[in-house]
């Protein structure tokens, strides 16, 4: 071959992966149990490597919480109705509000950036 083919070739490997950018992802689950006021959260999966909650009210304990991949932390005086937002952790990540519902919710979110 040609040595501008090689360069050509040896160019457009680093030039495919321009723009796409990195995955900000997550998914878990979380089970509440209205009766005892608790929410069990479970990090699924992070393109972090962690799932990171926080809680708008203010009887929550903790008001903040940060779940390692495939692990699972509670959070008591809180119940169905109660906002909360989720997060990689990633920086930039953005915090999104949700409203927890009784019983188990599994979430799955998956943004696409460039950098």
């Amino acid at each position: 071959m040609s040595r501008s083919v090689l360069l050509a070739a040896a160019l457009a490997i680093p030039l495919a992966a321009c723009g796409r950018g990195q995955v900000d992802r997550i998914s878990y689950s979380v089970e509440v149990d209205g009766a005892r006021g608790t929410a069990a959260f479970t990090c699924k999966d992070s393109s972090s490597g962690k799932c990171v909650f926080r809680f708008d009210d203010p009887g929550a304990q903790p008001q903040s919480l940060t779940v390692t991949k495939g692990e699972v932390a509670t959070v008591t005086s809180i119940g169905a109705g109660s906002t909360y937002c989720m997060t990689t952790g990633a920086r930039g990540a953005a915090c999104k509000a949700e409203s927890l519902q009784a019983g188990t919710q599994t979430i799955r979110r998956e943004k696409h950036g460039t950098s």
